[in-house]
């Protein structure tokens, strides 16, 4: 099956646990990859037939930014799931969320949660 992938999309957003995080607010780094079908783009050199790779990184600057999520892990799963909302043609989304700015008192290049889920696991049958 064929990917779309956008890798390190930087967002500014305000998540964690911490009141500071909250409200300074910090760098996360996002890289999705969706499995779909990209054969007829491949054909036809249309972008009707393929997904808008700015309209992919607006909607995940929009959950990022429209709400503040205690957890690194509760972002990524609003984002797989808007995703599958507004592309009904992905079969599967793998979000990568990084937090490189972590407050945790150690020297460290990033903490990250990958989550990864199908459509098939959310019950959902439509694919079209």
């Amino acid at each position: 099956m064929d990917r779309i992938i956008v890798k390190d999309l930087e967002v500014y957003g305000y998540h964690g646990v911490f009141a500071e995080e909250k409200k300074l607010g910090q760098l996360f780094l996002v890289t999705v990859d969706m499995v779909t079908n990209l054969e007829p783009a491949g054909y036809l050199d249309s972008l009707e037939c393929t997904i808008d790779y700015g309209r992919i990184c607006d909607d995940i600057k929009t959950v990022l930014t429209e709400k503040s999520y205690d957890l690194i892990e509760a972002a990524a799963m609003a984002i797989i799931e808007k995703l599958f909302t507004n592309y009904a043609a992905v079969f599967t989304i793998k979000a990568l969320v990084k937090k490189p700015w972590a407050p945790l008192g150690h020297h460290l290049k990033y903490v990250a949660v990958e989550l990864e889920r199908s459509r098939a696991d959310r019950g959902d049958c439509s694919v079209g």
